[in-house]
């Protein structure tokens, strides 16, 4: 029952009194007209709600912060299309509901929409998310109305939810590229573009002999053809993967203490600042043509998951998964699953980002046995440690 439904009972009723206690044909006009009016507007949406086309689609799947403390506007489209040519659409209203699982934010949308008769309609929906996340956006139910707003006439409803991500600006990092060479014993089949190195089984470089080259290098064949000596010169062999433990420990004592100090301000919390970690991280691999594999605490489901990332469509089907995990508060049960998964398989090196306090209740990361060689654990926080601090 709409608003106009209720006005129009109560100017029923007033016409009603008056034809009653002012029998004359003006009164009872009106109250005819007053009658009939609510069955052509009941005929014209059931006649319109068939020449109604409604679908919704997020033009953009992915949403990216201009800073850090600026929220992203995550938005779809609504395309209603009126295939009739004679009436228009004057009054609609689209119900849409709105959830941040990573980040917990949540809300509903009424969006209000007319189309001319005849023609097809885009309707922007933005929804505004301060954190990063997968924000899912579905419209739970789209309505026309009549022209004077008595009836309403559901033309849609439970359409396919649109999952957009929200990540944050890029921040600048280096790595280093050399780290990521000859860090395993595995035969790889990866090899730099930029780097010589000594595995024969694939050519970096042709050049002419000089003083000091091996005559295993020498290359015959095409020294015969140029007359004069060439040496082949060897590729360096890269890792396969580089290991990347995602930290989701974010303390609930730190969250509620940034909480209250930027809550007010929409600043970034921990876990914004995780995300863009590894999207800086990700993104400078991804450049450098470096693989990575991701490795996560799933604890909903009580598994680490792995995702190898290449390429940067990759990254965000990662990131899409990523975010259907909550942060945990367990630093021991995080570590431990680490570990067990960690059992038996020869990784000698690896990063672990984080954004946790490694105290009396994280163990030691680096001494923890959960890289043989070397693990090396970066801190996110960056500035806000310090102001922390």
């Amino acid at each position: 029952m709409t608003i106009g439904t209720l006005f129009f009972a109560l100017l029923f009723l007033i016409g009603l009194v008056v034809s009653v206690f002012f029998l004359e044909f003006g009164t009872v006009a009106i109250m005819g007209m007053l009658t009939l009016m609510p069955l052509f507007m009941l005929i014209f949406l059931i006649f319109m709600r068939i020449r109604i086309l409604v679908s919704v689609d997020s033009k953009n799947p992915v949403a990216e912060k201009d800073t850090m403390e600026r929220p992203a506007r995550a938005a779809i489209t609504l395309s209603v299309e009126n295939r009739c040519r004679l009436l228009p659409i004057t009054k609609g209203i689209a119900r849409v509901q709105y959830e941040n699982y990573f980040s917990g934010e949540k809300g509903k949308l009424k969006i209000r929409f007319s189309v001319d008769a005849g023609r097809k309609r885009d309707r922007r929906i933005p929804v505004v998310m301060q954190h990063c996340g997968s924000v899912a956006i579905k419209v739970k139910k789209v309505r026309i109305y009549d022209y004077l707003s008595i009836f309403a006439w559901t033309v849609g409803k439970r359409y396919e939810t649109q999952n957009i991500l929200i990540l944050p600006p890029l921040k600048e990092m280096y790595l280093g590229e050399d780290r990521w060479y000859n860090e395993t014993n595995e035969d790889s089949d990866r090899f730099s573009l930029y780097k010589k190195g000594d595995d024969p089984s694939e050519i970096f470089n042709i050049r002419e002999f000089t003083d000091g080259d091996k005559i295993q290098r020498i290359h015959w064949k095409l020294s015969s053809k140029t007359g004069s000596l060439m040496v082949k010169e060897g590729s360096l062999p890269r890792t396969k993967a580089v290991h990347i433990f995602v930290d989701l420990c974010v303390r609930e004592a730190e969250k509620k203490k940034r909480g209250k100090k930027n809550g007010a301000k929409g600043e970034s919390t921990l876990a914004d600042l995780l995300v863009q970690g590894i999207y800086s991280i990700s993104m400078f691999m991804i450049e450098h043509a470096i693989p990575q594999k991701y490795i996560w605490y799933d604890r909903k489901n009580e598994v680490v998951q792995e995702r190898l990332v290449e390429q940067e469509e990759e990254l965000l089907w990662m990131f899409q998964d990523l975010f259907r995990c909550r942060t945990t508060t367990d630093e021991n049960e995080l570590l431990q699953a680490y570990l067990a998964w960690e059992e038996g398989k020869p990784l000698e090196s690896a990063l672990y980002l984080t954004v946790a306090d490694h105290g009396e209740n994280h163990v030691d990361l680096e001494n923890s046995g959960l890289i043989r060689e070397r693990l090396e654990v970066i801190d996110l926080r960056g500035e806000e440690r310090e102001d922390e601090e």
